[in-house]
């Protein structure tokens, strides 16, 4: 039996050949964290002996340690919170507890997605522990003192919302 290729049918062979290289390379590129940040906050949970806390859509695991009143805020409103930000390893990166809180708009895009899904379901008043898995926060670029691929725990309080 003698195969006979011909010019379009070697071109396509080529063609699904180099998608298929693709493909592999952009699965290497951007791997997903998701199982080892969620056994990193889980250790961390186990470790601290801490309790109270449940995991969101975004894998975020959020702990409401004072509840408050009102309606919980919602994508468009102005939310002014109170907050510090730290590493796992307690490297405290940002904070603004000395000051009037940081008003920023719910699911815009403007803060990392991890507080855009665990502000929804925070009212005012409301004081809670955010633990955020990396793609829900600096994913693998990470951003000033804040490494590549870090889970972050957020101190945060609700002053207000508009």
């Amino acid at each position: 039996m003698k195969f006979r290729f011909s010019l379009p049918s070697v071109l396509l062979l080529g063609v699904v050949a180099s998608l298929a290289a693709c493909k592999d390379d952009d699965d290497k590129a951007t791997p997903d964290y998701t199982a080892q940040d969620d056994a990193i906050i889980q250790q961390y949970i186990k470790d601290k002996s801490l309790t109270g806390f449940r995991k969101d859509t975004l894998d975020v695991y959020i702990n409401v340690t004072q509840p408050g009143t009102g309606p919980n805020a919602r994508k468009g409103n102005v939310v002014k919170a109170l907050y510090k930000g730290t590493t796992l390893d307690g490297n405290v990166f940002d904070s603004n507890l000395t000051t009037l809180g940081f008003p920023f708009l719910l699911g815009q895009g403007r803060v990392i997605s991890g507080w855009d899904g665990a502000f929804t379901r925070l009212n005012k008043g409301a004081k809670a522990t955010l633990l955020i898995p990396s793609k829900a926060a600096y994913g693998t670029s990470g951003s000033g003192s804040i490494p590549a691929n870090a889970v972050l725990r957020f101190d945060v309080e609700v002053v207000d919302i508009k």
